[in-house]
């Protein structure tokens, strides 16, 4: 007997040294597979990036603003708009970005520079990206897939070039999904590091972004439909206390900016005054429809092309039903896991479909793309798998396959690459050189009225400000004096604004107004305000 309990203990021991080994070949396998994944989705991102990458400052008003807003706390002079001969504080851009540029500054200013750490930003968001999906599915190669197709979307490669606060966002809010993820909210939570990291990088993503409020929302929302009561007040307090210190100062310079726009017709034509609860409902049934048809098919197959100029038409409609239909239903199989993401773009879309619908675009729905793509692409799996069950009992996705869908991507990165490697178009060329020419004859001290202030103020050294939009032209030429603005630029850019506010308080006070500098082809005009002709 006792040679028999003997043989059972070594045996015992000989099964435990095997599992063991088994354990740790299989998380050996898995490390090399891992970062035989991560090499491929680095060299290929590097690739991508090489050829699509814009040394230009991009044309939109609000890289520029992070620049400057940057610059001002790089040099010491605090949250304020340096551009403005006031130098105000600003309460429009949450400071995280702004602050991350300035960190940076001390290394190099430069645009070029700046840019490049975005992309390191984007390169981050992709690894992180393969271990979020790797533990939805368990499935390295689904995982892959997904990443593959992220690091050729035309969209994320475009922002990833700009000095925006997409790609800081897309790290902050996916990193606290990754320590989500890592949480067991049942065993002694409190004292593990994970839920300390969920709330700085929760608050960290606000602080990026206004947006980041969805985040906190979902998570939220998460927390209390899984009963996690402590945990929930825990990170609605620990946010509303580390949140406010920006929320109370907002308050102090005359509350949310974001929340003017919200309560109007059109944020761009203040005469038409604040929307109403009809206004709202059409708002939100105008923004659902277009989200529906354009901003989520296009975000998440970049092939797809979208003419915002145009209205919605029947084809739209055939190929956004089925996208959502099958974005819907990934998550759905995705099961118990998915709650978490459910709730994060339940909210997000909560806040989108409130947004005036004249702020259109793949822009404001990019943070969730990876998540959109994920659910799409689990829900087409599914399809085909129970479409061809009958051939094989799972459909794998082979490289072959990668190759053949990753051709339809190629045109919209090749568009990029384009507009990277060509000169502004001739309107902002003239716009840019009106800058360059106050800088040659040492008039930085001056204050120029114009369409895009932080853009000029970039080639051009001088203050810059915006003139008023109002149709009443006595009101548009106060605000010239209040200002005590120098210079005025009658751009051709193409803007509403300066053809409905700006050219008819010119033409109706041309004694004013005297040509310092005039470019052709087309027009643009450089003009010195004297008021009174003094």
């Amino acid at each position: 007997m006792a040679k028999e309990k003997g043989k059972k203990h070594i045996y015992s021991i000989e099964e435990k040294s095997m599992q063991h080994e088994i354990t740790r070949g299989k998380a050996k396998d898995a490390f090399y597979e891992n970062f035989i994944y991560l090499i491929v989705i680095s060299l290929l991102f590097l690739s991508a990036y090489a050829f699509i990458f814009d040394r230009k400052l991009d044309l939109n008003g609000d890289n520029a603003y992070y620049y400057v807003l940057g610059k001002a706390l790089s040099q010491g002079e605090g949250y304020v708009n340096i551009a403005n001969v006031n130098k105000p504080p600003n309460n429009h851009y949450p400071p995280g970005y702004p602050f991350i540029l300035s960190l940076f500054m001390h290394i190099s200013d430069s645009f070029a520079f700046l840019k490049l750490i975005n992309g390191i930003f984007m390169l981050l968001s992709l690894y992180l990206l393969y271990y979020i999906f790797k533990f939805f599915k368990k499935s390295a190669k689904l995982a892959f897939v997904t990443v593959f197709f992220l690091l050729l979307n035309g969209h994320l490669l475009l922002y990833s070039t700009m000095m925006m606060s997409e790609m800081s966002f897309i790290v902050f809010s996916f990193l606290c999904l990754f320590f989500i993820q890592k949480t067991d909210f049942n065993d002694n939570v409190f004292k593990r590091p994970y839920i300390y990291l969920i709330l700085v990088t929760l608050v960290g993503s606000y602080y990026i972004r206004s947006t980041g409020l969805a985040l906190f929302v979902g998570l939220l929302s998460f927390l209390i439909l899984k009963k996690y009561w402590k945990v929930a007040l825990f990170i609605f307090i620990g946010f509303i206390t580390l949140a406010a210190p920006w929320i109370i100062r907002g308050q102090k310079l005359g509350g949310s900016s974001y929340i003017k726009p919200l309560v109007m017709i059109n944020p761009y034509r203040t005469e038409l005054g604040n929307a109403d609860f009809a206004d709202y409902v059409n708002r939100i049934l105008t923004n659902a429809s277009r989200y529906i048809t354009r901003e989520i098919p296009s975000s998440t197959l970049p092939f797809i092309e979208v003419d915002y100029l145009s209205d919605i038409g029947y084809i739209e409609w055939v190929l956004g039903i089925p996208i959502m239909a099958l974005i819907i239903f990934g998550l759905y199989k995705l099961g118990n896991k998915a709650l978490i993401i459910i709730c994060y773009i339940a909210a997000t879309f909560g806040i989108l479909l409130l947004w005036p619908d004249v702020w259109a675009g793949v822009r404001f729905v990019l943070p969730i793309v990876p998540l959109l793509l994920y659910a799409l692409i689990i829900g087409i799996m599914h399809v085909l798998e129970y479409m061809f069950s009958r051939f094989s009992r799972t459909l794998q996705f082979n490289i072959l396959f990668l190759l053949i869908v990753g051709i339809a991507f190629i045109p919209s990165i090749q568009k990029i690459h384009s507009k990277a490697r060509s000169d502004y178009p001739d309107a902002w060329k003239n716009y840019f050189n009106a800058a360059a020419w106050l800088k040659r004859n040492n008039l930085q001290n001056s204050i120029v009225a114009c369409r895009k202030p932080m853009l000029f103020h970039l080639n051009s050294g001088t203050f810059a400000t915006t003139f008023k939009y109002s149709v009443d032209i006595s009101e548009v030429m106060e605000d010239f004096r209040d200002k005590k603005i120098d210079y005025v630029v009658l751009d051709n850019l193409g803007y509403r604004q300066t053809y409905q506010y700006l050219f008819p308080a010119i033409e109706a006070n041309q004694e004013d107004f005297e040509v310092a500098l005039n470019l052709e082809n087309p027009d643009t005009y450089l003009l010195k305000f004297n008021p009174n002709n003094e």
